[in-house]
């Protein structure tokens, strides 16, 4: 079901991409969470060919076996984007983001409106310049002291990200640790399966193969400028939160909501960052589908 291309940017970068074939259908650009992998949920892909739809994957700077890239915005992944459509021999896709990838499914959304058909976020980030938005207003006091590390000792931040880093690596690179994590609802849906738990440890693992630099690249690109402005999207966007996501605030889709035209968005009771993609996945790719033939 999964195949793997080679391809490389105009300014020289390798990509190694993961995806259905071609008679799959519809091309869906899939920007993964942080942190992430070309590596896609072999069920998840199936299910979206059953909905006439080819998901497709590429390892950011920094994962798998692909060089960090210091010092990379969250734009630069349009300049990716365009390569990995041209080796495929599409003009025209679709870009899926979540949590951590949401940022690149909107510049995707922005920067290259002749090419992109509409963008689905589940989770994503607002801008960390964001007007008007308490960015850490979610996030526990310990995350919200990162945060400020970030910006005030980069240097010392820089090597406790290791640290922490390695922690959730001796974790969460084995299924036992996702069952852990994952406490009460271990077992309770199809989102928190031993199937699922042996996915992300993969995924995991497969990220930090070269250490925790695609992490921190990643961590650094969204508190940076993003070098692109969501007001300037001009094709369809649907967002998904979750109202009770302590990941990611619902407040960061609030103000999406508010800041990109006709924007399609979704803030469900009940629902967390650790099921959100599961269970509506079928939803936002049955409206991707009409933003395709539009």
């Amino acid at each position: 079901m999964l195949q793997e291309w080679g391809c490389r940017t105009t300014d020289g970068h390798q990509l190694r991409v993961q995806g259905a074939p071609a008679s799959a259908g519809y091309p869906i650009f899939v920007h993964p969470g942080t942190p992430g992998s070309r590596h896609m949920f072999v069920p998840t892909v199936a299910a979206a060919a059953d909905h006439g739809l080819r998901l497709i994957c590429w390892d950011r700077p920094g994962y798998g076996e692909r060089p960090g890239r210091p010092g990379r915005r969250t734009a630069d992944v349009a300049q990716e984007a365009e390569a990995v459509a041209v080796a495929l021999g599409v003009s025209r896709f679709a870009t899926w983001g979540f949590s951590g990838g949401g940022a690149y499914a909107l510049a995707c959304a922005a920067l290259l409106p002749q090419h992109v058909s509409g963008a689905v976020v589940m989770a994503g980030l607002a801008p960390y310049d964001a007007p008007g938005l308490d960015w850490t207003g979610h996030l526990s006091p310990v995350s919200r002291a990162e945060v400020e590390l970030f910006f005030t000792d980069p240097g010392t931040a820089r090597d406790r990200h290791r640290i922490d880093a390695d922690d959730w690596f001796k974790v969460l690179s084995r299924p036992e640790g996702w069952w852990a994590r994952w406490r009460d609802q271990a077992g309770k849906d199809e989102a928190h399966s031993p199937a699922v738990a042996d996915h992300l440890a993969l995924v995991f693992h497969e990220a930090m193969r070269r250490g925790d630099e695609g992490w921190w690249e990643d961590w650094s690109a969204a508190l940076s400028p993003w070098c692109f402005d969501v007001r300037d999207i001009r094709v369809p966007v649907q967002l998904w939160y979750g109202v009770g996501d302590l990941s990611v605030g619902a407040e960061h889709g609030r103000w999406l909501a508010e800041h990109i035209s006709g924007v399609n968005a979704h803030f469900l009771e009940g629902e967390d960052h650790t099921n959100l993609e599961a269970l509506h996945q079928t939803q936002a790719w049955t409206w991707l589908v009409t933003t395709a033939s539009d």
